[in-house]
């Protein structure tokens, strides 16, 4: 239906990501995973890839990751100084377990799926100082992945809804 309240908010949401374009797609990536928000980011990619918004959805899944992996830095921040809140997680045991022995295999599965739970392992990255360039490298080609298919599909799904 034309007139209902999700249509006018995809037409708001549609004309606020037309003129911020790919630099509103890296600050709403950015925030979201500096401060622990993801569901912003995968809106916000959705809607700017899809072809009433006019965003390559491949370039917006680079954009989105890039700033995501660059957010993630909070969470090993906090693993590193050791004053970080997730450790205390119930999980946070396990998963530094796993940090330990398969850290860069268990960063880079956990950044293609699109779950809230990464900020544990940037935590234990940081615990158990797994190095930086390594840390944002595998976070940044984990995120890229997830956007570009999180983009495509939304491009290709949303365009049938409304052709």
């Amino acid at each position: 239906m034309i007139g209902d309240a999700n249509h006018i908010n995809f037409i708001c949401t549609n004309s606020v990501l037309e003129s911020a374009g790919y630099t509103g797609i890296w600050i709403a990536a950015f925030v979201g995973a500096a401060f622990f928000l993801p569901v912003g980011a995968l809106a916000a990619v959705c809607v700017a890839a899809t072809p009433a918004v006019g965003l390559n959805p491949l370039i917006v899944g680079v954009v989105a990751g890039s700033a995501e992996a660059l957010g993630e830095l909070t969470g090993y921040a906090a693993g590193v100084g050791g004053k970080g809140l997730l450790a205390r997680s119930r999980f946070y045991p396990r998963v530094q377990t796993l940090m330990t022995h398969y850290a860069g295999r268990v960063i880079f599965i956990a950044s293609i799926i699109p779950n809230p739970v990464f900020d544990v392992m940037g935590v234990a990255a940081g615990s158990i100082r797994y190095p930086l360039k390594k840390f944002l490298l595998i976070v940044f080609v984990g995120k890229t992945i997830k956007f570009i298919w999180i983009g495509l599909s939304c491009y290709h799904g949303l365009s049938q809804l409304w052709s």
